[in-house]
């Protein structure tokens, strides 16, 4: 094995420890009064290109919401992020996800809450991955019987949640077609 203070291969060719890594395989590090090679440059940066070269609005990387006194609540079409932080003292959280997930994408959502209930709708088909701690209240997910027997459209919601006081409630609900919610999921519906 080579000398680990020598970088290079060992007497007999070889990249043996984890300091001796392959000339190609060293990124190129400026030096100091350098400037970094800038990158290539391919347009914004939450757009992937498809195949047709048309671009695609994607989601931002991260998103953080919250409020001391008072509630959140975002329904119909709103930009939700791939991971959205939710933080209160005291009030609800209300997000409405029927007309904001996409088939087959993933969005994580961690709501850290004093005093206050958090509800989350999500579109039918949709896997619901849901955990955290509550002192005092429920962590559940409810389908609709409306909603039970729909395909899955490979979309999942993860819902890490930690609420002192109050209850967390994920439920999975049809498109709204003007006709009343349940009770305490009227604020789902469109006015």
């Amino acid at each position: 094995m080579a000398n680990p203070t020598t970088p290079g291969p060992s007497p007999e060719g070889r990249y043996d420890g984890p300091s001796e890594v392959p000339p190609e395989w060293r990124p190129a590090i400026p030096q100091p009064g350098e400037r970094p090679v800038p990158r290539e440059e391919v347009g914004d940066r939450y757009a992937p290109a498809t195949s047709s070269g048309s671009q695609v609005r994607g989601r931002q990387p991260s998103q953080t919401m919250g409020t001391l006194l008072g509630d959140i609540t975002r329904t119909g079409s709103w930009q939700v992020a791939e991971r959205t932080t939710l933080v209160m003292f005291l009030g609800d959280v209300k997000l409405d996800l029927r007309e904001v997930l996409r088939p087959g994408e993933t969005v994580d959502i961690s709501t850290y809450t004093g005093m206050g209930d958090v509800k989350i709708v999500v579109p039918a088909g949709t896997r619901v991955e849901l955990q955290g701690f509550t002192l005092m209240g429920d962590l559940r997910h409810d389908v609709d019987p409306a909603a039970q027997g729909v395909p899955e459209t490979g979309a999942c919601v993860r819902v890490n949640a930690t609420s002192l006081l109050g209850d967390v409630r994920v439920r999975t609900m049809l498109p709204d077609d003007g006709s009343k919610p349940p009770r305490g999921w009227r604020w789902t519906q469109k006015r």
